[in-house]
């Protein structure tokens, strides 16, 4: 098991506002629901946040809507476990309903505490299933060995992602002295509980900063080599791409590590090392550091992240002062010790799929960026709805100014003339009074459309998606290969497809609009193509499979075709019975003849001759008959959904 303590904001206000905005606009909807552009606007507006502890109290138990909760049990120390939609909870105070304001009053106690709110979560490995005992156990033996023993808390236990985790929150502020507990080196004893708690429990043992020997005994580990830079950790986790410290990592660490164990790890050497693959060495700030030749004002990396043999201290202390790198000359000339460049960092490739096609993966990844630009772009220009409150009620005070005018020119009586100045202020009130009830319900009417804030990120993308945007699909399909859930077929499906069209990876290929078929996308980009709500061709990135209706449903097949013809071929290959495979290629084929634009090809060599033989002899049958060849469907991603069908006939095949 291991321990996640969540950094926390510098204003010494709660910690977890920006964490609760992210998880009220997060998708919890499974990936075969449908995107539309209702949905992409009203995403996230169901939640309620509340000030303070409640927010992080409602993010820890999953709070929605509003989720029914059942206690389950209660302990003779007051302990209460409930269970709160599908999260199971425990909390020492007198409700899971009222933790929040419990804590937030304990809290106003001590004027001196800014930020009371701590939180941290318990995470256990993807193969491990503990029970809620030993959860809520840890739970409370982490909190005594933090001095919170008595503190308010409140422990849930989510299981919707691929490891089983338990959110704590809990107050800083004791309940009954009102002192603040000081949380100085709370990671290394949480780091030790863990340890702890594993051998006690029988958890599997993690990686951490402290370890356990086989007495028993706390000691802290050393390590190796030093870990990844949190940024370039999140580099690579959450934009899919090689940072420039993995990048230097796996092309020179191993060298670097034999030539440090030959003990000639010196200057010139360490110099060529890096410059062989593209990166260069230099003095900064006291230390050493590692930069792009491509970009030398980029990003930099420290040298001894890289390595530790290569550190500035290491490197003074055995090889003497720093020695800049020689200057550029002939190649030719190896007394000058010039090597020539290999490799270059490329900050668009991905990690995975290292060894498919550059070209396409280049694409992919610069499409993805200018996606993200247009987002942002996107944000910065947003501006939010003005009601102009102001403006109107200034309006109605205007009025009563004017009104009090007239009657100050027109009435000479001075009862009457105060009495009319009653009439006027009174009917400002009622129009302020009512202008104030306006207000409020076009606000809520904002609220409701999810017009008062910008789309977030992924609800933007699937508003792009729905438009046709490949890189928005691309993006769409990257999120659900990386949350491992492509695989899974829908459970629309009812029978197993007559054909499948496998394609090589980040093959990817816009959603085609046609006169006979419904297009259906779901959030993880699986594009589904329906006539009267049943899918006929389903497109999931890496393959396209066929469920055609009978023997005499050619439109399908034209259909799998025409997706199949926006995809570069290279390694597609057919599979099924060979009869549908047989007349998905001779389909193919009729399109090529068709359509010179988007070619039907497939990586099989023998399919790809039966396409060629099947193009000759339809070209040849009906050279002198254009409206044969102008039955043939043609689809188009820009095609309006009310287009005019057209005539599809069952053409002959050789």
């Amino acid at each position: 098991m291991n321990v996640i303590i969540p950094p926390k904001r510098r204003d010494k206000k709660t910690s977890f506002k920006k964490l609760v905005s992210y998880v009220s606009t997060r998708e919890e909807k499974k990936p075969g629901e449908v995107v539309s552009n209702e949905a992409a606007h009203t995403a996230g507006t169901e939640y309620v946040a509340t000030p303070g502890f409640g927010q992080l109290v409602d993010y820890v138990g999953r709070k929605r809507a509003a989720p029914a909760t059942e206690i389950v049990s209660t302990s003779p120390e007051g302990i209460q476990r409930v269970l709160s939609g599908e999260v199971l909870c425990e909390t020492n105070c007198w409700s899971l309903d009222t933790a929040a304001s419990e804590m937030n009053h304990t809290a106003s106690q001590n004027r001196h505490c800014k930020d009371a709110v701590y939180h941290f979560i318990l995470s256990w490995q993807g193969d491990e299933d503990p029970s809620p005992d030993a959860v809520f156990r840890s739970v409370r033996y982490s909190l005594k060995q933090l001095g919170m023993e008595e503190h308010q808390y409140v422990a849930a236990i989510h299981r919707d992602t691929d490891n089983i985790h338990c959110h704590v929150s809990a107050n800083r502020v004791h309940p009954s002295t009102f002192r603040a507990q000081n949380m100085w080196n709370d990671a290394d004893e949480l780091q030790k509980c863990c340890r702890v708690l594993e051998r006690e429990f029988g958890f599997k043992v993690d990686n951490g900063s402290w370890h356990m020997d086989a007495y028993g005994d706390l000691h802290r580990t050393r390590r190796d080599m030093p870990a990844t830079p949190r940024g370039a950790a999140k580099r690579e986790i959450f934009s899919d791409k090689e940072s420039l410290h993995g990048y230097a990592v796996r092309e020179t660490r191993q060298m670097l590590n034999d030539f440090a164990e030959q003990d000639c790890l010196d200057w010139p050497l360490v110099h060529n090392v890096l410059y062989t693959r593209g990166l260069g060495l230099r003095e900064q700030q006291g230390g050493l550091a590692v930069y792009d030749l491509l970009n030398p004002e980029g990003i930099r990396v420290k040298a001894s992240d890289v390595h530790p043999a290569i550190s500035h201290t290491a490197m003074v202390k055995r090889w003497g002062e720093y020695q800049p790198a020689p200057p550029a000359s002939d190649p030719d000339n190896h007394e000058a010790g010039i090597l020539v460049v290999d490799k270059f960092y490329m900050p668009q490739l991905h990690v995975r799929d290292q060894e498919a096609r550059r070209e396409r993966r280049e694409a992919r990844a610069v499409a993805r960026d200018i996606l993200r630009a247009r987002y942002d772009a996107y944000r910065t220009g947003w501006d939010k709805p003005d009601l102009r409150a102001g403006e109107r009620f200034r309006q109605i005070a205007s009025h009563c100014v004017v009104a009090k005018a007239h009657v100050r020119e027109s009435v000479r009586d001075p009862l009457m003339r105060k009495l009319m100045y009653r009439v006027a202020e009174f009917e400002k009130m009622k129009a302020m009074a009512e202008l104030r009830l306006q207000l409020r319900e076009e606000r809520q009417t904002l609220k409701e459309t999810g017009e008062n804030r910008p789309l977030s990120w992924k609800s933007w993308v699937e508003r792009e998606a729905v438009k046709g945007d490949v890189a928005a699909l691309s993006q769409m399909r990257g999120w659900a290969y990386r949350e491992k859930r492509n695989a899974k077929q829908r459970g629309s499906q009812i029978h197993s497809p007559d054909a499948v069209v496998s394609f090589g990876p980040g093959d990817d290929a816009p959603l085609l609009r046609n006169p006979t078929h419904d297009v259906r996308l779901s959030k993880d980009g699986c594009v589904e193509y329906q006539r009267n709500g049943i899918t006929e061709v389903a497109d999931y990135g890496d393959r396209v499979e066929v469920y055609p209706r009978n023997e005499a449903d050619q439109e399908t097949w034209w259909l799998a075709a025409a997706v199949t013809a926006r995809r570069s071929g290279d390694n597609a290959v057919i599979n099924g019975e060979q009869t549908s495979v047989t007349r998905l290629l001779d389909s193919g084929a009729v399109l090529n003849a068709n359509n010179p634009v988007h070619r039907f090809s497939v990586g099989n060599k023998a399919q790809q001759d039966r396409i060629d033989v099947t193009e000759a002899w339809f070209r040849e049958k009906y050279r002198n008959n254009a409206a044969e060849m102008e039955s043939v469907p043609r689809y188009d991603s820009n095609e309006p959904d009310n287009a005019p069908a057209r005539v599809i006939r069952d053409l002959p095949r050789p």
